[in-house]
């Protein structure tokens, strides 16, 4: 089996006759955090959304060698969660009712599936807002619920075999659940899920990622791991703004201080 679980080749797609992606060569190696990173209006969410359509103006992308096109929707569902920036969702479900939504691609019952929801409030710390309806929730609460519904999502999945992809899912997090966000994150990796993450927060990038990948204007412009790329200058570059790089007093990667 491949270790290459999204292989991302040629990729170009245009709006409105502006350039959003520049021929974008990437692969994602399976069983590690990823994470994408720019300025805004680099092209981070552009390019998950263009990964996850399959019908891309150029170029290709495939999941296990296997394009998207070719893959059934209720089969793809099983081995790929993504989650978008925000949520359309108005209507008063309770968050467990959220959460369960997760399931629609499972093969379970009613009580399996409840149970499997219970399992994920619990590791989403969210198990006192389950009856709670969804709308009065924080933005914050309401992240964590749809984190707990996407893994659930997943669950039935060897998690070699499994995808996360992630557009900003700390953005409404205080530090705590950022932190909680990223740690599960990092250990759904370990276990083998390949978990791509669009993050803004330069030292959360360091501490939590394998690879980084850095975006601007629509191309990939660096890549690497944590300490390949802050010990570049394209980072002050890419965010025309000056940064210093140190140890990590307690972590085993770079501190950006601005």
């Amino acid at each position: 089996m491949s270790d290459i679980a999204l292989d991302v080749r040629n990729l170009s797609y245009s709006l409105n006759g502006r350039q959003l992606l520049n021929r974008i060569n990437v692969s994602f190696a399976a069983g590690q955090l990823h994470v994408l990173l720019g300025p805004n209006g680099a092209g981070k969410s552009t390019l998950l959304k263009q990964m996850m359509s399959g019908q891309q103006q150029s170029g290709h992308v495939n999941f296990w060698a296997t394009p998207k096109t070719a893959w059934h929707g209720e089969i793809f569902a099983k081995h790929v969660a993504f989650l978008p920036q925000s949520s359309g969702l108005t209507f008063a479900f309770t968050v467990k009712e959220v959460v369960k939504m997760g399931a629609t691609p499972l093969k379970a019952s009613q009580s399996q599936i409840a149970t499997m929801a219970d399992e994920q409030l619990h590791r989403w710390e969210i198990s006192h807002l389950a009856n709670r309806p969804y709308p009065i929730l924080s933005g914050g609460e309401k992240q964590r619920v749809h984190m707990a519904r996407i893994s659930l999502q997943l669950v039935q999945t060897d998690p070699t075999r499994a995808i996360m992809l992630l557009d900003e899912p700390t953005a409404a997090l205080d530090i705590t659940h950022q932190h909680y966000t990223l740690q599960r994150c990092r250990a759904l990796a370990d276990q083998g899920m390949t978990v791509i993450v669009i993050l803004h927060d330069l030292n959360l990038a360091s501490r939590y990622a394998d690879q980084l990948y850095f975006l601007k204007q629509g191309e990939i412009v660096l890549s690497g791991t944590p300490w390949q790329c802050f010990d570049s200058d394209q980072v002050v570059d890419i965010y025309h703004y000056p940064l210093t790089v140190i140890p990590h007093p307690e972590h085993a990667c770079p501190l950006i201080v601005t």
